[in-house]
Order: structure tokens, then C-alpha cells, then sequence
């Protein structure tokens, strides 16, 4: 339970966002065509008396997201209250999470759960509400430049990029890499605004420059894909076509570890390492398989919804929020450990 901190990594996330900003541009360019995003829809059985809670998400369509709304659903059906669940569709799209608070604060909500798709733009608008009166529990991401919010549960993405980046070596080596060997690593994310994506880079890299050999050198251009698992396949099938040198693969993120699997296993490159986030169906697909060698980084997402709607319900009544930031952990799931892990997720859906 702790403060993440981040400033001191900001150098390097903007040598990151060089390598993004063209596709940036286009999706600016494009302001002014209509913006899709989830309506809010009842994730809960909808009782009259009960409070109303609004959840506000990246995105919907990843079994990560999934988790995160069925730990939610969960807690707020042992408390007795209303669920209803919206969200942008591009990872990075905080106007449409602007206009899912506003509808929100419109409908009485009387507690707010949210995933910033941006962890600087949406920072007014939350602070807004909560001094307002309304209760807002901060899941998976962080807001920069205000603390006016209750709690926020999530990892510690500094360790979990420090993790990936610890386990792409260890592969690496038991691969057979010489420390001689020029090695390239390619990596991809879904947004550049958000600050889980900003630690993880910056975990990742500190770990790698004190303690990747020097030949091992990670690649200056970091492709964006904002959530979208076909842009990210095909970036992956880019990195592979414009670097030979390529020996790893790191996904910052669900989105971007999906589409790193799509286009190695598309390229069948299995002399490609993959390290990754999460555990989507084709991630453990790989991690399980003899031929390839993959591993990821798995979080307690579920923990995470579950956590956060019981906190929200307890500021709902009086309550003290206590800690600001909450670490739920990480874990890497290797194919030595990930029979163990199905097992024990097998267990939680029962």
C-alpha cells in the first residue's frame, strides 16, 4: 500500500511517445467524426431503493475488463446496490469518458467507480464530482494533478514493468541468447496518456538498462495501438518485417500482448520471445505451449472491482476511504506455473 511515484521517469516516456506520435495525429485529425463508446447498461438486477453506482471503463471487450466488472457486480450484490457499467472504445478516448461522468453526476449517482482512460484530462472533471459529494474509487489507473478522490486500487506498475522485464531476460538467457548477440526488443502499447502505461515503460526500462547485457538494447520506436487488437497484430507483423534483430516482445497491456501473440503466431516466429500483460485466452494459449516461449504479467483485476465497489459503498455510509493508493500485486505466469494458475482461476468462477 503505496504511493506510486513516476516523475523521475518522465524522460523516458517521452522518448517513447516519439516513436507514437504520428498515429496520434490522425486520431486528432479525426475529431470531428462521431465517437462510439458503451452506453450505460445495468450490471446488476436493478432494485429500486438501492444506490446507484456508475462504473466508467477504458473499454469492455477484453476478459480483463470482464473480471474487473464481475468483481464489481459481486460486491455490489453482497451490499445491495445498483450497477450500471459504460465506457469509451479506444483505450485513450477521455472525452467520451468526460461525457459518461457528466451523464453519471446527471443521473444521481451515488458513487462513481472509473478506470481513467487518461491519467492528466480527466483530472478536473473527477475533482469536480467528488467535491461534489460524490464517492469516487479510482480502479486500475491513476489521475495526475489531484488527489480529490476517495481511493485507487491497482498495481504497481513500476514493479510490474521491472517484473517483465526481468522475466524477458531470464528467457532470453535460458533461450541460449549469447550476451554478445545484438538483441532488439520491440514494444507496443495502447495509449500514451495513461499512467499505468508511463510506470510500466519506465519500470521496464530501468530494469533492462542495469541489467540487460549491453548488446541487448531495446528498440526507440514504440508502436501504439489504442486498444485495438488488430492494429495491434499488425504492428507486431511491422516490428517483425522492419527489425531482424527482434529476439523479444514486450505488451505493455492486454490489447498489446493479444496482438504481439496474432502476429507471431500468424508469422509462426517462435524464435520470438513474448513477454506480456494479463492472461486473455491466446496469451495462455502460447505461455502453455511446448513451441513457443512466452510468459506474462497477471493482475488482480478482479481484486481490483471487488475491492473497489466495497469501498465505495463503505464511503457511501459514513465511512473513512483510509489508504489513497492500494497495490493488489502481480504475479508472472511462466509455463512452469501456469497449471497451478488455471487452477486456481478455475476455482474463483465457480
Amino acid at each position: 500500500m503505496k504511493k506510486i511515484k513516476w516523475l523521475k521517469y518522465f524522460c523516458f516516456f517521452l522518448i517513447c511517445t516519439m516513436g507514437v506520435l504520428g498515429g496520434c495525429q490522425e486520431k486528432e485529425d479525426d475529431e470531428s467524426a462521431e465517437k462510439e463508446y458503451y452506453a450505460f447498461e445495468a450490471a446488476t438486477e436493478i432494485k429500486d431503493g438501492q444506490p446507484d453506482v456508475y462504473v466508467i471503463l477504458k473499454v469492455l471487450t477484453s476478459q480483463y475488463w470482464q473480471d474487473i466488472v464481475r468483481g464489481i457486480a459481486d460486491a455490489a450484490e453482497e451490499k445491495g446496490c445498483n450497477v450500471y457499467v459504460g465506457a469509451s472504445v479506444g483505450e485513450g478516448d477521455w472525452e467520451i469518458q468526460k461525457k459518461l461522468l457528466q451523464q453519471a453526476a446527471a443521473g444521481e449517482a451515488d458513487a462513481i467507480l472509473m478506470s481513467p482512460g487518461d491519467s492528466t484530462m480527466l483530472s478536473d472533471t473527477v475533482a469536480d464530482l467528488h467535491n461534489q459529494g460524490i464517492p469516487v474509487v479510482l480502479i486500475d489507473t491513476i489521475l495526475n494533478n489531484t488527489d480529490s478522490f476517495d481511493t485507487c486500487y491497482m498495481t504497481d506498475n513500476l514493479q510490474a514493468g521491472e517484473l517483465a522485464a526481468q522475466e524477458m531476460i531470464r528467457l532470453l538467457r535460458d533461450k541460449g541468447v549469447s550476451e554478445e548477440e545484438p538483441v532488439g526488443i520491440a514494444i507496443q502499447i495502447a495509449t500514451i496518456s495513461s499512467q499505468t502505461v508511463i510506470d510500466r515503460l519506465a519500470g521496464f526500462s530501468q530494469y533492462w538498462s542495469s541489467n540487460a547485457p549491453r548488446q541487448w538494447t531495446i528498440l526507440d520506436e514504440v508502436k501504439l495501438n489504442d486498444g485495438d487488437m488488430a492494429v495491434a497484430k499488425q504492428n507486431c507483423i511491422d516490428f517483425l518485417e522492419s527489425y531482424p534483430e527482434i529476439k523479444g516482445v514486450f505488451g505493455c497491456n492486454n490489447s498489446s500482448t493479444v496482438g504481439f501473440v496474432q502476429g507471431l503466431t500468424e508469422l509462426d516466429r517462435k524464435d520470438v520471445i513474448l513477454v506480456g500483460f494479463d492472461y486473455a485466452d491466446e496469451t495462455a494459449a502460447l505461455v502453455g505451449s511446448e513451441e513457443w516461449q512466452a510468459s506474462t504479467v497477471v493482475q488482480n483485476q478482479y481484486n481490483m472491482g471487488y475491492e473497489g465497489m466495497m469501498k465505495a459503498y463503505a464511503v457511501m455510509n459514513g465511512e473513512d476511504a483510509g489508504y489513497k493508493f492500494i497495490d493488489t500485486g502481480t504475479k508472472v505466469i511462466s509455463r512452469e506455473n501456469h497449471i497451478e494458475y488455471e487452477q486456481n482461476l478455475a476455482g474463483e468462477t465457480k
